[in-house]
């Protein structure tokens, strides 16, 4: 079987942002949804607990900022990323050709 060369030595970079990314988007839909489910259970009781209100949107608005944020992260780690693609990929196109180089070196003859 023939072997490939794989030129682009950036693409583990590339699908730990996508991770990233559809990982922290989850969460903010997740907030979403129990703040509109606290919202729904709040509507249909008479007399909530102040404290009880308190907690649960104060945990919906933590939840959402942990999403939120890490969106940015995600984002600012995207743009540096595409900054330093090039010099990325020229590195790791050295460490791949040394280390084929030392794996098809023929044998020494002495």
């Amino acid at each position: 079987m023939p072997r490939v060369y794989c030129a682009d030595h950036t693409a583990h970079i590339r699908d730990r942002l996508k991770r990233q990314a559809l990982y922290f988007a989850t969460g903010e839909l997740v907030a979403v949804f129990v703040a509109i489910t606290f919202a729904v259970l709040l509507s249909l009781q008479d007399a909530a607990p102040h404290a009880l209100a308190v907690l649960g949107w104060g945990l919906v608005i933590l939840l959402a900022s942990v999403a939120v944020l890490g969106l940015l992260i995600t984002g600012v780690q995207y743009l540096v990323y595409r900054r330093r693609r090039a010099d990325l990929d020229a590195e790791g196109a050295e460490v791949i050709g040394e280390l084929y180089a030392r794996l098809h070196k023929p044998p020494s003859r002495e």
